[in-house]
């Protein structure tokens, strides 16, 4: 029986971002002696809390970190250390891997929801429970929570939306498969949608997309096949792939872009230093932006730019900057995916001079935390909004591409011939129906794009619900729900849904970068739990104060 009298939450979703969010939730309520006890049902139909879909304990070794490690740093609950400290007494193998198994930080993920846990039941009675939400309606000054299967009790004081990635969006290729090629829908879990029955050894497969899920595909059936990257003799910085046995015969990746991400220069390494002084001055003008000027996106724009310039040694206006910004590939460069990811892979070696693709994507990393600050509930129009995201999408293929050494592992795939990227360089891809050239001679596609983030394209229950009832607002050409500095859900009219918050992909656009392990990129989370508890407390100080 739930105690009527009791403060309910119900947080939707169990990946990092709740993990992170009743962590700081947490440390609020055991800092006020005050604080009404709760009731926290976590709703989730994973069986790893804390892990999402990302960070799945069962997903081979092979597939690693795209970022530092050093970015999970302890939470402020203190209940658990970060990571840096926790690998070295649990997997001193991996102490010092910059970018580790995915697995392993599931696994670290896992241990730490299970500490967060076991000190939340010092101020709250936590309930897991396996089910999907599928709506969430006001209902008085509660929001009921609608679930398959049902809750005993759905009504709750506050609601957190932390869903991470959906699960079916309109661009899928499975919703309009018609072709007798077998379609692979998607690429994770890869021992069950990578296995050898559906994808076979020899076998010729294409792979919609070419981006970081295409990487994980080509590992997958590769190292996962039994392959070995080596040194190749008197190169150095090159890998030789010797096959395995159970390999298919060719993947062939596609993409509207035709390109591949650049490599990542290891940190550390002189391809990954930048001049500190340009970096500091072009935070500085851009944390002065005023995000109500109708050309925030060109004054961004300019300004990141103008850094990548600095960068080169070269003027504000280099011309060379200015030129890959607007094609997407270096003005010097012959056109073809392979070659630019093999000029990445010489830079980020110290084989090659850094040119305008390096600078772009350090400067845009760098300066990464002051472009979500000043884009943070932009109200720029559609029309802005489109030029920045045009050239968001080449700067984050500069700054957000895969370490190093998959990028070396790819370049001797291709070498191999076990990637062939003529398809790429073609513009050549399955239509939504399946659709192929009549040459291609595929024997299975794999479908390598994952949901984008936000509310709009999703086909899952919940933000539909979301949108067709207006519950939550969408701004024109955006993906996510506008929501305010602490998360709470905001109307078509900018007025607030009190006690109902989301945050993460689900508020992509409104707020930007949400694919990331590192919790003090924004501060949202921190915003919330301050409001929840201060609310609570106000409130149960005014029930106690009420006569009888």
């Amino acid at each position: 029986m739930v105690d009527p009298d009791r403060r309910r939450a119900a947080i939707i979703g169990a990946g990092p971002k709740a993990l992170f969010a009743l962590e700081a939730l947490l440390a609020r309520l055991t800092s006020r002696p005050d604080a009404p006890r709760w009731a926290i049902t976590v709703i989730n139909p994973g069986s790893h809390p804390g892990t999402g879909a990302a960070y799945q304990l069962e997903q081979p070794e092979l597939l690693r970190l795209n970022v530092s490690a050093a970015i999970l740093d302890a939470p402020v609950s203190r209940t658990f250390p970060g990571f840096p400290d926790w690998v070295g007494t649990h997997r001193p193998d991996l102490a010092g891997e910059v970018y580790p198994p995915r697995a392993v930080i599931g696994g670290y993920l896992t241990a730490r929801w299970q500490a967060l846990v076991a000190a939340l039941g010092e101020v709250s009675d936590l309930q897991p429970v396996a089910a999907r939400a599928v709506a969430v309606r006001p209902h008085g000054r509660r929001w009921l929570v609608e679930c398959e299967p049902r809750l005993p009790g759905d009504e709750f004081d506050e609601v957190l939306v932390a869903t991470g990635h959906g699960r079916h969006h309109d661009g899928e290729l499975a919703r309009s498969w018609s072709s007798e090629i077998p379609l692979r829908p998607a690429v994770l879990p890869v021992a069950t949608m990578l296995s050898p029955t559906s994808v076979p050894a020899g076998s010729r497969a294409v792979v919609r997309g070419a981006a970081l899920t295409f990487l994980d595909a080509a590992l997958a059936l590769t190292e996962g096949r039994g392959a070995t990257f080596v040194p190749a003799p008197g190169r150095p910085g090159v890998l030789l792939h010797q096959r395995g046995p159970g390999e298919p015969a060719t993947l062939l990746p596609t993409s509207r872009q035709g390109i591949l991400l650049d490599a990542k220069p290891d940190p550390g390494t002189p391809a990954a230093e930048v001049d500190a002084s340009v970096i500091a001055a072009a935070a500085q003008r851009l944390e002065d932006l005023d995000r109500r000027d109708p050309l925030l996106a060109e004054r961004l724009l300019s300004e990141i730019t103008s850094a990548a310039a600095l960068l080169l040694g070269g003027p504000e206006d280099h011309p060379e900057v200015q030129a890959t910004l607007r094609s997407g590939v270096a003005p010097d460069a012959r056109r073809g995916a392979e070659q630019a990811l093999r000029r990445s892979v010489d830079v980020a070696l110290g084989h090659r001079a850094p040119g305008a693709a390096w600078a772009l994507g350090r400067a845009w990393s760098r300066l990464y935390p002051q472009v979500t600050a000043a884009l943070r509930g932009s109200d720029m129009s559609s029309q802005q909004w489109a030029v920045l995201q045009r050239a968001a999408r080449t700067l984050e293929r500069f700054a957000f591409g895969p370490p190093l050494v998959t990028a070396q592992k790819l370049l001797a795939m291709i070498d191999s011939g076990a990637v062939d990227l003529s398809w790429l360089d073609a513009g050549v891809s399955p239509t939504p129906a399946g659709a192929l050239p009549s040459s291609s001679g595929a024997d299975v596609v794999i479908d390598a794009v994952l949901a984008p983030p936000g509310l709009v394209t999703l086909l899952d229950p919940l933000p539909r619900q979301l949108l067709e009832e207006r519950i939550v607002a969408v701004r024109p050409g955006r993906r996510g729900a506008m929501v305010d500095a602490d998360g709470t859900a905001l109307d078509v009219s900018g007025r607030r849904r009190e006690h109902l918050a989301l945050i993460g992909r689900p508020t992509e656009d409104d707020v930007i970068g949400h694919d990331t392990l590192n919790r003090h990129l924004h501060h949202e989370i921190e915003n919330w739990a301050a409001r929840v508890a201060a609310t609570a407390a106000e409130e149960g100080s005014c029930d106690r104060g009420r006569p009888e």
